[in-house]
């Protein structure tokens, strides 16, 4: 037996664990119970399921690259290859599309620490190298049409994401989401992440919850422990999350002082940001910057020159699908009770009244 086939013996030995997400079969020596078990059945376009590669690796060995100048330091980057170094954590490298490679920083560092980056960074620099479109964003499934929740870190989406699952609502995929050109979007992580004081508001059994990663009061829900959906879903609607007023509200400087209807409208607004409330986007323009900037990780679309393609199927899923401003309350208990009984299929039904009348008046 040669050196080759006895790596290749050794390198099937260590893939031990199956799973799929994002349309595409994945082998791992980690396992990885954010995502879902390899679906033998699953199709793409009707043939065999792409299939990607997950192991430990030595950095030592990675070859020599010129890297972008969006690269930084600890992030460097060029066409097909995308290599992280995080500082007490380890090394991390997606290259051709195709693989993902590992390397603890030292034995203190979990396996639960390593997938918090494999599985989102990593797979998503190894989806925006296939030319996907990877969006910063949870989606939500319910009768047969997914809602897509689009927004930055720290905007709300896991927390909103939560009130619905418990309206009847099922998870699809959380922190990213693949949107493909006929507008499915696809399987993708199952877990939730909640922060400490979020998980005690939602009176979560927080104690024992595990952490997302060591150091960090964030507790991780996963999948076992939600209810998700399993199939493609085609997209009916894209939220962008925002805890801003719109921009016709006016400001209290702007308001006169002492006046009566001042004061209704003030007790009126005070009631609106116990809701949710939605607007609708002003042009395509707007829509389409929208995506752009909340593509996951734009800087990786830029190093790993994607970017064109990046603008191609944004403007192609917004002749498909409708984007719209969702503004959520601040405070989770608010969240909470804001989100039930709402129609997220029905954007009208979430608008300010002047803005319904606009609207009906469109339509007439």
């Amino acid at each position: 037996m040669d050196d080759d086939s006895a790596s290749s013996i050794v390198g099937e030995r260590k893939l031990l664990h199956r799973h799929y997400a994002f349309g595409l079969g994945i082998r791992s020596d980690l396992q990885l119970p954010e995502l879902a078990q390899d679906l033998l059945a699953a199709t793409l376009d009707g043939g065999a399921v792409p299939e990607i590669t997950i192991d430990e690796g030595s950095h030592h060995d990675w070859p020599e690259i010129q890297p972008s100048p969006h690269s930084t330091p600890t992030l460097v980057m060029a066409p097909g290859d995308w290599r992280l170094e995080l500082e007490g954590v380890g090394w991390f490298r997606a290259w051709d599309g195709n693989r993902l490679s590992w390397e603890r920083w030292d034995d203190s560092v979990s396996d639960r620490d390593v997938r918090t980056f494999l599985v989102t960074s990593g797979l998503g620099a190894l989806l925006i190298q296939q030319g996907a479109l990877v969006l910063n964003a949870t989606t939500l499934v319910r009768d047969g049409k997914a809602v897509l929740l689009l927004g930055s870190p720290a905007t709300g989406k896991s927390t909103l994401a939560w009130c619905l699952l418990q309206q009847g609502w099922q998870l699809l995929s959380s922190e990213l989401s693949v949107v493909d050109a006929e507008g499915l979007v696809w399987p993708g992580l199952q877990h939730l992440k909640l922060w400490h004081d979020t998980a005690v508001a939602l009176d979560l059994d927080w104690p024992n919850l595990p952490l997302v990663r060591r150091g960090l009061k964030r507790y991780g829900l996963s999948r076992s422990e939600l209810p998700v959906a399993m199939d493609p879903t085609h997209l009916a609607l894209i939220y962008s999350l925002s805890r801003r007023k719109p921009t016709n509200q006016k400001s209290e400087k702007e308001k006169p002082k002492e006046d009566p209807i001042s004061n209704v409208e003030d007790a009126t607004n005070s009631s609106e940001q116990q809701l949710l409330r939605a607007w609708a986007r002003k042009s395509d323009r707007e829509a389409l910057l929208t995506l752009r900037n909340q593509a996951y990780q734009p800087r990786f679309y830029r190093a790993m020159e994607q970017e064109a393609s990046l603008f191609l199927q944004a403007s192609h899923l917004l002749k498909r699908v409708p984007v719209h401003s969702l503004n959520i309350p601040d405070g989770i208990t608010k969240m909470r009770n804001a989100s039930e009984g709402v129609d997220l299929f029905n954007p009208v039904s979430l608008f300010r009244q002047e803005e319904t009348l606009a609207a009906v008046e469109i339509e007439a």
